[in-house]
C-alpha cells in the first residue's frame, strides 16, 4: 500500500454508484401533500415505496409558517439518481412548494436526500460547520451513517431523523436498494 492508502491497482477515481432519492413530505393536510408528491412523480419518476404519515412532533420548527398538526410521509423513488444531482433536486422540490404557496408560505415542506449503502445525505439551505456547500444556497448533511448493522445517528442529526421509526424506514429502504443496485449489475 502506498502512502496514499491505497493498494497498489486500486483507482482512486472510481466512478460513483446511483443513489436513492426519498423526500421528506411535511404537510398538515393530506390533500396538498397528494398535489405536491403528484408533481414529485412527475419530476423524479414511480414512487418505490410511501410511507405511512408520522406525526412531526420533534420541532415547533415550521409551526408559524405552516400551522400545527404536521406530519410527515416519506417518498422513495424507483429510478436511482446520481449523488451531484442533489443541489438541482433540492431546487427542484423547492419550485414544487412555491407552486402550493400561499402567500409565501409554504403549505408542504420538501426535503430531498440520498440514500446509499453507507449512509443517508439530506440537502439543506442552513449553513453549519458540519455541512459541505454544493452550491452557493445548498448545502449537504451526512445525516445518519451505516455502520454495525444499522443507521446511526451523528451529534447534528434532527431528533426524528435519530428515532427508531425512522432508521427502521431507511434501513429497508436500505435492503431495497442493495437488491435493485444488485440486480442492475447482472
Amino acid at each position: 500500500m502506498g502512502g496514499n492508502g491505497y493498494s497498489q491497482g486500486e483507482s482512486m477515481n472510481r466512478a460513483p454508484k446511483p443513489v436513492r432519492l426519498v423526500v421528506s413530505c411535511l404537510a398538515g393536510h393530506e390533500e396538498i401533500r397528494i398535489k405536491a408528491l403528484k408533481r414529485l412523480i412527475k419530476s423524479f419518476g414511480a414512487l418505490e415505496w410511501y410511507s405511512e404519515p408520522m406525526a412531526f412532533d420533534q420541532s415547533a420548527y415550521y409551526e408559524p409558517e405552516m400551522g400545527g398538526s404536521l406530519n410527515r410521509r416519506l417518498a422513495a423513488f424507483e429510478t436511482l439518481v446520481m449523488p451531484h444531482e442533489l443541489a438541482a433536486i433540492k431546487r427542484s422540490c423547492e419550485d414544487i412548494e412555491k407552486e402550493f404557496s400561499i402567500n409565501d408560505r409554504r403549505r408542504v415542506n420538501l426535503d430531498p436526500g440520498l440514500l446509499s449503502e453507507h449512509s443517508l445525505i439530506l440537502a439543506t439551505h442552513k449553513t453549519a460547520p458540519h455541512r459541505i456547500a454544493l452550491t452557493p444556497d445548498c448545502n449537504a448533511e451526512l445525516t445518519l451513517l451505516f455502520r454495525e448493522g444499522g443507521y446511526q445517528a451523528l451529534p447534528w442529526t434532527y431528533p426524528d431523523y435519530a428515532g427508531d421509526r425512522l432508521k427502521e424506514i431507511f434501513f429497508h429502504l436500505r435492503d431495497r436498494y442493495l437488491w435493485q443496485l444488485k440486480n442492475m449489475t447482472l
